[in-house]
């Protein structure tokens, strides 16, 4: 008879449980819950910021293996000490409960199993027969379908603990700020009690309440003898001090973004630096504040190593509207200045078409359509191609990538990963001077190849992406040589309270857009790449904002914290050996035992295998400049001959004794900058006056109205400002071919209040405090140079 019941009564529980199946009870298989709430954390585990349910509840959810021990005893000591007996129901206990209610007409204890209590977590119901009845059914259904680990697993996780918040691991962090491994003892005890009555209890607003149900607990597991008197004792000696409740919020928009990503998952753990991550947060706040109105900023760390992000700023302040905070500007979509430059230099590398030490052409371009400026005064005439990229020059990189190849310089990027949007589609010149659209995290990734051996990886955001193999963008000889040049650029000077001797040692690189919309700092040493870009989220300019004082101080503060925070990790990047110092002629370009004449300066180049490639032309589309000129000298006058000159008769002599005679100049665009000894005047005779055509060989136009160097002191009644002074300076050019083009300090002019040109005649009304360099180019490219100085 007992068997037919037993075997009705499970007939029934079995048609009920198909009835009414358990519903929302988010348990895996792996012991792992799952859950409409979701917490992104840092590398610690530390909650970085917590997305609720619908309920507005949030939770982080962990395993029973990550919770203390003592935390455990306590909870089933507590709640059911027969857990792991019984099957969801505990018959005793139940009988002593409905004793004591018949006998003080009134609940004196509870006969709730922890198995019943999870039932009414995901099943609520009323305080009645009727629903103690349905608690137990679906607490047997529970005990059917899962395991007694799987079952408290979701008590941990889903327990309340007053607020908004559920679970051992969320009370534990923020009443305790510490892991659930990590409670002793008297912190066990309290947060086993706590679910009890967390309204009631919560230590945050009523502490001796809280107590006193704590040391309750205490005496009954001294009296069931799961604790030591001693072990209790010492825990009862302990006050009830936490923290009040508050919901994590750092790194809200890499947090967004990973929500975004992972919609499914319960805990998304990041790499993030709990600890930069805070300071970094603070610290970008007060510096945005700083800067202006409107101004907001961004920042990425990256660990070169592991390619792991170590800190997210996605903006200045993620409250603050006027800021545009809930903006994501690493993503964002905006011109890079000059940033790309050193990706450029170290490709023309592995291309040939440089070494270290090249010669390049600062001077203002001639038939081109194309015209850019410098962010420095001028002109500089002849420089190598490493101090162009130190001081940032723009025209010999105008002059490099129309020698790469603008496509190709754009498809090399593209190869690993990071493409460029094109604003009008074709790549062209401006692209290398900020003319495309790029983020902040594609430039982060392309510099961390200068550390990776010429690799660029994707970055790693979570703990469960695989580690993915990176594309090479350049050799690992031309990422060291363009990470050595780098380190020369100087730190800078409104860093306050860090001198240059003391600053770390980092190859970084500025840029400032046009208009000054973006300005950016993007650095790198063997252990981190770190991006800084500062602007406007709406675009709009910035007066007087620059990438090397602006972001650059930034750049420089987050690595001094980086530095000091890992003094014991620093590494080097070591020198490959396929980079070799060698000896290398100007104007030539090559190897000076490959130039037998015309080595007018020596310069000691970084090169890949001891190739030294000659001097681009000015023009980068033309090939290699070739400083050869064969010249035909009349023996007797020492004069210069050429095809036009007419046969030469003297008295008593048939032939004239001719001889052709190799020179090596400097390119004619440099004429105007190199010291008399190296100008094409003093290395070739001036042509005979047997010549029926004058060649032009004097690539100098002559500037007459004021001389080159003059010094203008005025009175302070002539000061327009604290940069400029009013004067009337008229300039006229002489041997000028067709009209010529005028630049004061590297702009070309146009007719204003400030200029005014007519022809070949320029009037100066104002000149800047200092130097001032006054350029006049005619349509063949001859050019005419003076510095005026004012004070």
């Amino acid at each position: 008879m007992i068997v037919i019941t037993l075997g009705l009564g499970m007939g029934a529980f079995v048609i009920a449980d198909w009835l009414w199946p358990l519903q929302g009870v988010p348990v895996t298989a792996n012991n792992e819950t799952s859950t409409d709430a979701s917490l992104v954390v840092g590398g610690k585990g530390t909650p970085l910021r917590a997305f609720s349910d619908p309920q507005g509840i949030w939770r982080y959810p962990i395993r029973v293996d990550q919770v203390s021990d003592d935390y455990l005893q306590a909870l089933l000591g507590y709640e059911d000490r027969f857990y792991y007996y019984h099957f969801g129901i505990n018959p005793a206990s139940l009988s002593r409960a409905a004793w004591q209610w018949l006998r003080h007409g009134k609940v004196v204890s509870g006969g709730s199993t922890l198995t019943m209590q999870v039932a009414r977590i995901f099943y609520p119901h009323a305080r009645t027969i009727s629903g103690k009845l349905y608690q137990m059914f679906r607490a047997l259904q529970l005990e059917w379908h899962f395991s007694k680990q799987q079952i408290l697993t979701l008590y941990i996780n889903y327990a309340p603990y007053g607020g908004t918040i559920q679970g051992v691991q969320a009370a534990s962090l923020q009443y305790l700020q510490k892991n659930a491994s990590e409670l002793r003892p008297a912190e066990a005890a309290l947060l086993a009690i706590l679910p009890q009555a967390p309204s009631r209890l919560r230590p945050d607003r009523h502490p001796k309440r809280a107590q006193q149900a704590r040391d309750k607990l205490l005496d009954r597991l001294k009296k069931f003898n799961l604790w030591s008197l001693n072990k209790v004792n010492r825990a009862k000696q302990e006050s009830v001090a936490v923290w009040p409740l508050f919901r994590p919020m750092q790194a809200p928009i890499l947090a967004q973004r990973l929500k975004q990503q992972y919609p499914q998952r319960s805990v998304i753990q990041t790499y993030i630096d709990e600890n930069l991550q805070y300071w970094l947060t603070d610290y970008v706040k007060s510096y945005a504040k700083a800067q202006g109105k409107e101004i907001s900023t961004a920042v990425l760390v990256v660990e070169n190593q592991s390619h792991r992000i170590k800190a997210y700023l996605g903006s200045a302040d993620f409250l603050d509207t006027t800021r545009a905070g809930q903006v994501d500007m690493i993503t964002a979509l905006r011109s890079p200045g000059s940033t790309l430059k050193p990706l450029l230099y170290g490709l023309s590398l592995d291309d040939n078409l440089i070494h270290s030490q090249s010669l390049m052409a600062d001077v203002p371009r001639v038939n081109s359509q194309y015209k850019p400026q410098n962010f420095s005064k001028g002109f500089s005439g002849p420089v190598s191609i490493s101090e162009a990229l130190q001081r940032s020059l723009n025209l010999p990189f105008v002059q490099l990538i129309e020698a790469y190849g603008e496509q190709k310089f754009a498809n090399e990027l593209a190869h690993v990963g990071q493409t460029l949007t094109l604003p009008s589609g074709v790549p062209n010149s401006a692209m290398i001077l900020g003319g495309v659209g790029i983020n902040l995290q594609k430039l982060v990734s392309l510099y961390s190849s200068l550390a990776n051996k010429g690799k660029v990886y994707p970055l790693q955001f979570t703990r469960n992406e695989k580690k993915r193999e990176g594309r090479s963008l350049m050799s690992e000889a031309a990422a060291w040589i363009t990470y050595q040049t780098l380190l020369g650029v100087k730190p800078p000077t409104t860093q306050v309270g860090l001198s240059a001797e003391l600053a770390p040692k980092i190859a970084w690189k500025t840029g400032t857009s046009f208009g000054n919309r973006d300005v950016w700092a993007i650095g790198v040493t063997a252990n981190y790449t770190v991006g800084v870009w500062l602007g406007r989220p709406d675009g709009k300019p910035m007066a007087d904002k620059l990438g090397a004082t602006t972001a650059g101080p930034m750049l420089f503060s987050v690595f001094q914290r980086l530095v000091s925070s890992n003094e014991n990790k620093v590494k080097h990047i070591e020198q490959p050996a396929s980079v070799i110092e060698t000896r290398i002629c100007w104007p030539d370009g090559r190897d000076q035992k490959m130039v037998k004449q015309g080595c007018d300066k020596q310069q000691t180049a970084w090169t890949i295998n001891g190739v030294t490639p000659r001097t681009l032309n000015v023009d980068g589309k033309d090939g290699f400049f070739n400083p050869e000129m064969h010249a035909v000298i009349d023996e007797i006058s020492g004069m210069r001959l050429d095809r036009f000159c007419q046969p030469l008769q003297e008295k008593g002599m048939h032939t004239r004794l001719t001889e052709s005679k190799s020179v090596y100049l400097w390119p004619a665009a440099l004429e105007s900058w190199l010291p008399q000894s190296l100008k094409q005047t003093s290395k070739l005779p001036p042509y005979s006056s047997k010549c029926l055509v004058q060649a032009s060989v004097d690539q100098q136009l002559r500037i007459v109205g004021a001389e080159d160097g003059q010094w203008f002191k005025l009175p302070t009644s002539n000061t327009i400002s604290n940069y400029d002074i009013a004067m009337d300076i008229r300039l006229e050019v002489e041997g000028a071919t067709g009209t010529v083009e005028w630049y004061f300090n590297g702009n070309i002019i146009y007719s204003n209040d400030t200029y005014t040109k007519r022809g070949n005649k320029l009037q100066l009304k104002q000149l800047h405090l200092g130097k001032n360099q006054i350029i006049a180019v005619d349509k063949l490219g001859a050019i005419g140079k003076v510095n005026l100085f004012s004070k």
